[in-house]
């Protein structure tokens, strides 16, 4: 059974979504990814297209309890599971989170594995 998460990102105060352009490339980074212009750091592409149909679990996913010195840092949970600090967008996009700054103490979150996030979720679809 698959989990469809709500792709569709509220407006919000730090980024806004960009068409892309009848002349943007058909490279296979701009089909399996959205453009959002961010006004501090411009363009960034969000890959998730890859999450529409992630299932309802994942052979060695594990639960993270937020605790009270990692709210607001998924950067650090990123880390700590997955040896890199960049990827705090897979933990938002897998337990549907809009806005990072909205997770309280005690929040429990889904931490899918890093095999998992690297041959279905980075891996594009040509």
């Amino acid at each position: 059974m698959s989990i469809n998460y709500n792709l569709d990102l509220e407006p919000t105060e730090y980024a806004e979504k960009v068409d892309n352009s009848t002349i943007s490339s058909r490279h296979h980074m701009s089909t399996n990814s959205m453009l959002y212009k961010y006004a501090s750091s411009g363009k960034m592409p969000l890959f998730l297209k890859n999450f529409i149909d992630l299932p309802e679990y994942i052979e060695g996913e594990t639960s993270h309890l937020v605790r009270e010195n990692e709210v607001n840092r998924l950067d650090w949970l990123s880390w700590q599971y997955y040896n890199t600090p960049e990827l705090w967008w897979v933990i938002m996009a897998v337990n549907n989170i809009i806005n990072p700054f909205d997770i309280q103490p005690d929040t429990v979150l889904r931490i899918i594995p890093i095999s998992y996030v690297e041959y279905n979720l980075l891996r594009y679809n040509i």
